[in-house]
């Protein structure tokens, strides 16, 4: 989930609960500016307000200087089954630009970007990003996403202003998913090459997962036995499922 607290620009973690009235044939009344707000339209009970964004979406003429890149993600997307949708900023928490959830393959972003072009542009590469976590984590059919960039990749100082702004605001779940995240979103093309490449193979078959990761993937049966890394156990093996999607 992206977020801007003070003058940083973060997300917050991918894993609160999504609260949401149940269906009726009538958009469910929820209060603008909550969490229930956003679980509505991620559930897609709220519809009101709420795009569905293809390739040929108008973007608007503040976006045409990021437009190219901003369709090869939706294009990239498309191809991995990743719905995007654009939805009014009521369905927001105040300062959230933006959430992906695993659980549904699905990520919104917020309307009022599209009159910012780097916000917009940045917030797509960020929860693009999670979409590439989830695709490195046993692929998207998969509730689980993991940390791409190697830890010295990522600068000191993102990683000490992102955790300051998350304690701050209370929010510790997810912090390196999220500091992978803030980092990818700087990077022109990046988000785009990398989901382009998950549409065609396994990532961990393009590049060297953490270690974390490698170890995950090898415990599980994605990638084969190395060095110190080996298959899980019966009982290890918990690790490799969760609810599923």
């Amino acid at each position: 989930m992206k977020k801007i607290l003070a003058a940083f620009g973060l997300s917050l973690t991918l894993t609160f609960p999504v609260f949401a009235s149940s269906i009726e044939k009538n958009q469910p009344k929820v209060k603008h500016h909550t969490y229930e707000a956003l679980g509505c339209v991620i559930l897609l009970e709220c519809q009101k307000g709420v795009d569905r964004v293809v390739i040929d979406y108008n973007f608007g003429p503040k976006q045409s200087e990021h437009l190219k890149e901003i369709k090869r993600i939706i294009k990239a997307l498309d191809n991995l089954k990743v719905e995007v949708y654009i939805a009014d900023e009521v369905y927001f928490p105040h300062n959230t630009n933006g959430i992906y959830k695993p659980n549904y393959n699905r990520f919104i972003l917020r309307r009022d970007l599209l009159d910012d072009s780097k916000e917009f542009i940045q917030t797509l590469r960020h929860e693009g990003w999670h979409v590439v976590q989830d695709a490195m984590a046993g692929g998207i059919d998969t509730p689980f996403i993991a940390q791409i960039h190697q830890d010295k990749e990522i600068p000191d100082v993102l990683k000490m202003r992102t955790r300051l702004v998350y304690g701050e605001a209370g929010q510790t779940a997810g912090m390196d998913w999220e500091i992978d995240a803030n980092y990818a979103e700087l990077q022109p093309d990046k988000t785009a090459k990398y989901l382009e490449m998950a549409s065609i193979k396994p990532l961990w078959d393009q590049i060297e997962p953490t270690p974390l990761t490698k170890e995950w993937l090898i415990g599980c049966g994605y990638m084969k036995p190395e060095g110190k890394y080996k298959l899980y156990s019966d009982k290890d093996k918990k690790q490799c499922k969760a609810g599923g999607k």
